[in-house]
């Protein structure tokens, strides 16, 4: 998060106008300084820098939303709500506002508010992939899997090159019988989000899972990648149509 907010920062500059440039540039030093500050922990005093900020420059939705972050590091969860109301109004607003807005009431132990406020933004910002990764985390936490599932998978329609969906997606098909699904998410996720932790734990992940999958005793090898259910679908008259991932066995099988 903390990178995505210099990057709001650095764009701001190009949205300066002649008339009102001194106090805009002004408002953009103090939260630099403001928000250096909030990370080595004087919070207060980077809140008193922002509200200086929202004055100098009240058209912009950053200064109250960075005041509602340093709400939330203070764990002051309905503070930081009442803030973001107030940010939600701005024209230049973004869907972080919600999402932060629904995660306060998440840790609040409200998940339906919380559902609710990612559902609003979505109205807003239809292509908002980390709403839909919200949402489905809370559905997660609920264990409503099917709802997880559905919701990491919109926001990977709504967005195919955030990450996050693709890695939750992930490590919940490898807690399942279908850890292929698993094993493709995982892949997706590697070629886009390059060199983090969270990248060297999905490749820890997918050898693990792998190891787990491919028994090999002497000159048998069996599979288990997922269960493979056969229905009157699969088999007409005495032609077999294997499911996918018994065909990724096989030619599994075969590269081995």
């Amino acid at each position: 998060m903390r990178t995505k907010r210099f990057l709001v920062i650095a764009i701001l500059f190009s949205w300066l106008t002649v008339n009102a440039q001194s106090n805009q540039e002004i408002a953009l030093e103090k939260a630099r300084e403001a928000i250096q500050m909030m990370d080595e922990g004087q919070i207060d005093e980077s809140i008193v820098i922002l509200e200086e900020c929202e004055k100098l420059d009240p058209d912009n939705f950053m200064y109250p939303y960075e005041i509602a972050y340093a709400l939330v590091l203070k764990k002051e969860y309905n503070k930081a709500i009442t803030v973001l109301e107030r940010a939600k109004s701005y024209k230049n607003a973004n869907s972080q506002v919600y999402q932060m807005s629904g995660n306060c009431h998440s840790w609040l132990g409200n998940p339906d508010k919380a559902l609710e406020e990612y559902a609003a933004g979505l109205k807003v910002f239809p292509d908002a992939a980390n709403l839909y990764l919200e949402s489905g985390n809370i559905y997660y936490a609920q264990e409503n899997y099917n709802g997880a599932v559905n919701n990491y998978r919109l926001g990977i329609e709504a967005n195919p090159m955030f990450p996050s969906n693709y890695y939750n997606l992930a490590m919940l098909f490898f807690d399942s019988d279908d850890k292929l699904s698993g094993l493709i998410y995982g892949e997706i996720f590697m070629n886009i989000e390059r060199d983090t932790e969270r990248t060297r734990n999905m490749s820890q992940k997918l050898y693990e899972v792998y190891q787990e999958a491919i028994k090999i005793n002497g000159d048998e090898t069996s599979f288990d990648f997922c269960e493979i259910i056969l229905t009157d679908d699969n088999i007409k008259g005495k032609n077999l149509k294997m499911p996918f991932c018994g065909i990724f066995a096989k030619n599994f099988g075969l590269s081995l």
